[in-house]
């Protein structure tokens, strides 16, 4: 029986890479929560991750070197505009707008990126990429509408979350001003990496079934971008140390 090669792409999507971009998706209430009321860019290692994550999507799409995963920001893109609005929150307007230039940005790439990929990479599929949608579907002229009519959405999405980001940036920072004091609101933050991971995982797990159903049925292959893997530590350790101590100091006292 012949099986099919693996068709390789960019390094940046294997299977660690895309556990790392669910976890990260995981993190959003903790990083929601983790920059209310502080002056530390806390936020700012769960948006240099994210925002490396859909450089190399947009790379990968200019080069042609995504095969099958072109289909897949239409979906992420759906989902990133809520994650983005969670790096937002901090504690000075100063900072609370530096994330927002940051996560305007991302945003206007990512839509940049799924247009790239609907002019350039899906037609180069017909008959060949492989994708789930109530059975399995073979990209076709016929089913590209479907991902014209998702880009056309994500465009809305994006101009619409570009301005819910400058109006979080400007009112997150005084709303939040006695939020530090709170002992509830301390005690939510402090266990939003537990409680938010359980939370997500029950709204985000199609897009994990997405995009795995993809890479098995395309037979895709990819090396790992340790970049990522770095920058992905680096966001888990802003956002786990502070709440560490913040537990730690309270069971001391």
């Amino acid at each position: 029986m012949a099986t099919t090669p693996p068709v390789v792409v960019m390094a940046g999507f294997s299977l660690t890479n895309r556990l790392l971009l669910y976890a990260n998706v995981l993190t959003m209430p903790a990083a929601a929560l983790g920059g209310l009321g502080t002056h530390i860019p806390i936020n700012a290692g769960f948006l240099g991750y994210t925002c490396y994550q859909q450089y190399l999507f947009y790379v990968a799409a200019k080069h042609k070197q995504l095969h099958a995963l072109c289909m897949l920001p239409q979906y992420l893109n759906t989902i990133y505009p809520f994650i983005y609005l969670a790096g937002i929150s901090a504690g000075n307007t100063v900072l609370s707008f530096l994330l927002c230039i940051g996560t305007i940005a991302a945003l206007i790439i990512n839509n940049i990126t799924t247009w790239t990929m609907y002019w350039t990479d899906l037609p180069e599929g017909y008959g060949i990429y492989r994708f789930f949608f109530f059975g399995w579907r073979t990209l076709s002229p016929k089913w590209r509408t479907l991902f014209h009519l998702w880009a056309i959405s994500d465009t809305i999405f994006t101009l619409v979350f570009i301005g819910l980001s400058v109006y979080v940036a400007a009112v997150v920072p005084a709303a939040s001003e006695g939020l530090k004091d709170d002992d509830d609101t301390r005690w939510l933050n402090d266990t939003s990496l537990v409680w938010g991971s359980v939370l997500c995982t029950i709204v985000f797990w199609p897009l994990v079934v997405w995009v795995e159903l993809i890479v098995k049925e395309n037979h895709i292959v990819s090396e790992t971008d340790m970049i990522a893997v770095y920058l992905f530590v680096a966001q888990i350790a802003l956002l786990v140390i502070p709440s560490l101590y913040s537990i730690l100091r309270r069971l001391w006292d």
